[in-house]
């Protein structure tokens, strides 16, 4: 398994041949990063706004992902995805943000998207306890800061949190203040490349990703 990092809250998620994108920036981003752009095979978007719907730079090389925007249930290649609905805001606009689970090759991944706020509903809940892999956004300014983002991953007692939407758009302390609140001291890596069982001793590790 290998996850790169690619601006704002955009992931690539590689196991053999199938590659999984989440919340591609779309030319139109307000931040005026230049997208990555690659084939996948299903994109998840958490938030319909242009930092997290650009399914266009996820179509490449003939291949053209399944695409997933919003809450519900869904069987991708013999893969459940289950996205729950809960709150983001965006310039003091409101919009529809969908938290994701989903799992690939027996891993479980959490993408907790542009959250505004702690609050999860009772349904979101119940699926935390199967929380392997977590993406968490820190960056405040609408979304969850470094604080809040610490409390919400240990509800959820993932195996290795991934922090998100810290990059160069911000001014590296939501980062700093993210790993003193988890008491980590690491530096940031190109990819992470792991096994299922290389997270069975491992308990709130953080990995931190450079942006691609």
């Amino acid at each position: 398994m290998i996850i790169t990092y690619h601006g704002k809250q955009f992931f690539k998620i590689t196991q053999g041949d199938t590659t999984i994108a989440i919340n591609p920036l779309s030319k139109e981003n307000t931040l005026k990063l230049k997208p990555a752009k690659f084939g996948s095979d299903v994109a998840l978007c958490t938030t319909r706004h242009p930092n997290y719907n650009g399914f266009e730079n996820t179509t490449h090389s003939g291949k053209e992902p399944f695409k997933i925007y919003g809450p519900g249930s869904y069987e991708v290649n013999g893969n459940s995805y289950v996205g729950f609905q809960s709150k983001a805001l965006i310039s003091d606009e409101k919009y529809i943000n969908t938290i994701y689970f989903f799992t690939l090759e027996g891993i479980s991944f959490c993408f907790l998207g542009d959250l505004s706020n702690a609050d999860i509903n009772q349904k979101t809940k119940e699926y935390i306890e199967s929380v392997d892999v977590i993406f968490v956004p820190i960056g405040g300014a609408g979304t969850l800061d470094p604080v809040a983002a610490t409390k919400v991953v240990k509800a959820f007692a993932p195996k290795v949190i991934i922090p998100m939407d810290y990059g160069k758009d911000r001014d590296g302390k939501s980062l700093e203040t993210f790993l003193k609140e988890t008491s980590t001291q690491i530096k940031p890596e190109l990819k992470y490349v792991f096994k299922k069982k290389d997270l069975e001793t491992l308990a709130g590790h953080v990995v931190v990703l450079e942006q691609q």
